[in-house]
């Protein structure tokens, strides 16, 4: 049963917080834990201006799910996933501080799956407006590609090293990840039935964030991020003149029956 609109807003908004305020009060520390686990997938301290603002943007979510355009999308397509999805995170920086680490790959993978489906359901609807645009599905768009890094970046946190050096498999699984979120990335961009440009973006942004942490040291991370990188890059540059196409066709197809249109009647 459907919760009350009132009640699954309200849930929204104190689970949000919640998170918000788990990850600000534990900050130093989880900055400390993962610090203490190096491995191949870190980013770069730059790499966290994304999550940052896709928080910022769930945080305008939180505030404009009060109005009136947004009622319905909440409702029937955020539903009960977000303020679920904001519990698993204050969990999940729970799990580190209490050294719950396969608990914490278990929550962030619940959470990825939750996320998605949040994000399906959320593209059925058309933004209405641009506050809509930016603090609803460009929100959840990048907070889908994340969700996905987040669990490949929490697992080599939590059970790989740097021991082995660059060419260990613990470097080549690294490797292996970034092909695979470059595979969900491109499913984005150009193989969806409702293809999207945000979630390959943040993909892109956090891949490349990366291939800077891990330098040229790490030859098979840094190339394989850079080719992941260009391919995206090439991904949507494609989908973007695909839309251009379609744009013009359909203004030639409206030129023409307005030529065809009687001038009178």
């Amino acid at each position: 049963m459907a919760l009350h609109p009132i009640l699954l807003k309200t849930l929204n908004m104190v689970t949000y917080i919640t998170a918000i305020s788990t990850i600000v009060f534990f900050r130093d520390f989880i900055t400390d834990a993962l610090a203490g686990h190096p491995n191949y997938l870190t980013n770069s301290t730059v790499g966290f201006i994304i999550p940052a603002l896709n928080w910022f943007l769930l945080g305008g979510f939180i505030f404009f799910q009060w109005l009136d355009f947004a009622h319905d999308v909440v409702v029937e397509a955020v539903d009960w996933h977000l303020f679920v999805s904001n519990l698993i995170i204050a969990a999940w920086v729970l799990t580190w501080r209490f050294h719950w680490l396969i608990i914490g790959q278990i929550l962030l993978v619940i959470n990825a799956i939750l996320i998605w489906r949040l994000y399906i359901k959320v593209r059925v609807f058309t933004a209405t407006n641009l506050i809509d645009y930016a603090f609803i599905h460009i929100s959840f768009s990048l907070y889908t590609g994340l969700v996905w890094l987040d669990v490949f970046q929490n697992f080599f946190a939590a059970f790989t090293t740097k021991d082995g050096g660059p060419t260990s498999w613990a470097a080549i699984g690294a490797a292996g990840a970034i092909f695979l979120l470059l595979a969900i990335g491109e499913y984005h961009a150009e193989f969806s039935r409702d293809p999207d440009s945000w979630s390959a973006i943040a993909i892109a942004l956090m891949i490349l964030s990366i291939s800077v942490e891990q330098g040229s040291d790490v030859p098979v991370v840094f190339i394989t991020s850079l080719v992941s990188v260009g391919w995206l890059v090439g991904a949507l540059v494609r989908r973007a003149l695909k839309n251009v196409a379609i744009w013009h066709e359909r203004a030639q197809d409206d030129v023409y029956v307005g030529e065809r249109r009687p001038l009178l009647g």
